[in-house]
């Protein structure tokens, strides 16, 4: 067997292959707060997303999007996404002091690392591949909060800044979701690589009414 040969092999291994620790991976939710909306703070307390605004939303140039309260600009920059009262919808941009508009068309429910994300399917993940199909039985047959219920089959669609390794985060589109599986989902979880996992549609009218305001 030649040097390179047993290369490409740790290599297609290493590319295709979880972290062992993904045996009991740490689960959390994220979500996109709504301007105006009842949320948390990143301490668990609740909060409006209101007051007076003081914050500026900017992007990498320094152009100013909307001003928002303390407690929102927090919310949107821990989340990743937001969405302001007047239906305008924004992400991080290049860092996590700076944001860009989304194009509503194409991302409706906010933007992964490469496209849009898509409620209870999206996860992020900073340790494995983009795009990989995954299966985590505790969520095989959970019911949604707008009484679907979850087949366990997910994708890989977002990264995180303030993610671990070994740590998974389930796109769960709104707060009221969050509380709703808070105490349904366990906080460690196990999860597969999975190429014959079919990704369902969890996506209601009711779901496209929250988030078209």
């Amino acid at each position: 067997m030649t040097l390179l040969f047993l290369v490409l092999l740790l290599l297609i291994t290493f590319t295709h292959a979880l972290p062992y620790c993904h045996k009991s991976s740490k689960l959390t939710q994220y979500w996109i707060p709504k301007e105006g909306e009842q949320d948390m703070r990143n301490d668990g307390t609740s909060i409006r997303l209101g007051g007076s605004k003081t914050k500026k939303l900017l992007t990498s140039n320094g152009d100013i999007i909307a001003k928002v309260s303390e407690s929102t600009f927090e919310k949107f920059q821990m989340e990743g996404t937001g969405l302001l009262r007047s239906g305008t919808m924004v992400n991080l941009g290049t860092d996590i002091n700076s944001f860009i508009k989304l194009d509503r068309t194409t991302a409706p429910y906010g933007l992964g690392t490469s496209h849009g994300l898509v409620p209870w399917v999206s996860v992020a993940s900073n340790d494995i591949k983009k795009g990989s199909l995954l299966y985590i039985k505790e969520l095989d047959g959970l019911k949604l909060p707008n009484r679907k219920i979850h087949n366990g089959c997910v994708r890989v669609d977002d990264r995180g800044w303030s993610l671990t390794g070994c740590h998974i985060d389930f796109f769960v589109l709104q707060y009221k979701s969050y509380k709703t599986l808070a105490a349904t989902i366990p906080n460690h979880v196990t999860i597969k690589i999975s190429k014959t996992c079919i990704i369902q549609d969890y996506v209601t009218d009711s779901v496209k009414k929250w988030a078209i305001l």
